[in-house]
């Protein structure tokens, strides 16, 4: 059901209330390559097609982040995932990242894109994975849907992994702010051993605090949630632009890496970035089982999440 395909580039505008929204998408991966507002840039870009070393953009289903080992259980069977994250020794970002998606749908400012998960020893399911990015007149929308065309009720979650900045400032000078009040500490291997608030530690970004003081490669989650469900992160300029990275009541957590030692295929120069990355479950929930959905044949799953750049007041 995935035919082999050459992977292109997909173009969007939006001009709307004075605003001009530009964004760069390619089948492959069903990346989000660039995005921009008033020729801000809130995507750290890319080029070409590839993931890039840190996955930029790219849509992470049947799970997001890693699996201890590419080792689940599923009633009574251990069943083995390929290890991609050799160096520790982990399955990561699921099985979609270097699909070629086909475009189901596209209008000037909107695109969906769609790819199939076949059944494989380490995971024996069917389902249609499809993702529509709609720009807005402040950023974009984004809508996963996963549905489950196969006889055998499938665990799943589904993630993101875009790379978040305000053009014109370097990263590292960006503050950061969230909703979210709990973190999952890590092993070695970035695999979770324990969940603790962030209040009055070393990951507190509860209030905004500085980019540069920060060192995160881990899931944030207990969301406080606005009226319409949404948990909240943002990042602010010194200048008084503020990005909001907003996710529904679906997706539960939010993965937050800051390296600086980041580069992509744009510009070689390591450097400092931050990743924002909504996702429904935590990392290893394949074993914890935790937020996990499992899908019943022919349900269909949705969750969303989107960027907005505003002004402070």
């Amino acid at each position: 059901m995935n035919p082999i395909s050459v992977p292109h580039l997909i173009e969007l505008a939006l001009e709307k209330g004075g605003s001009k929204v530009v964004s760069t998408v390619s089948t492959f991966g069903a990346a989000l390559k660039t995005l921009s507002v008033n020729e801000t840039e809130i995507i750290t870009p890319t080029k070409g097609h590839e993931p890039n070393p840190y996955g930029d953009g790219i849509v992470l289903a049947p799970w997001a982040n890693r699996i201890d080992r590419g080792q689940w259980q599923l009633d009574d069977k251990t069943l083995q995932l390929d290890v991609n994250e050799k160096e520790l020794d982990n399955a990561l970002h699921g099985l979609v990242a270097k699909n070629v998606f086909e475009v189901t749908s596209q209008t000037k400012d909107s695109v969906t894109l769609q790819t199939f998960i076949e059944p494989t020893t380490g995971y024996p399911f069917s389902l249609k994975i499809s993702v529509t990015y709609q720009l807005t007149e402040n950023g974009i929308s984004t809508l996963h849907t996963a549905t489950n065309i196969g006889s055998e009720v499938a665990p799943f979650m589904v993630g993101t992994h875009p790379y978040f900045q305000i053009s014109g400032t370097p990263t590292e000078d960006l503050e950061i702010k969230t909703t979210a009040s709990s973190i999952d500490l890590v092993n070695d291997r970035k695999i979770p051993i324990e969940r603790t608030e962030i209040a009055g530690t070393h990951f507190d970004i509860t209030d905004w605090r500085k980019l540069s003081t920060c060192d995160f490669d881990h899931g944030f989650g207990d969301f406080e949630r606005d009226d319409q469900g949404r948990g909240h992160t943002w990042l602010r300029s010194p200048g008084g632009q503020v990005l909001d990275v907003w996710q529904s009541a679906e997706m539960k957590y939010a993965f937050i890496f800051t390296p600086d030692f980041y580069y992509n295929t744009s510009d070689s120069t390591k450097r400092h970035a931050i990743a924002i990355e909504p996702q429904t479950a935590a990392a290893n929930a394949f074993n914890s089982k935790e937020d996990l959905i499992w899908l019943e044949p022919n349900q269909v799953f949705e969750a969303s999440w989107g960027a907005e750049l505003t002004t402070s007041s």
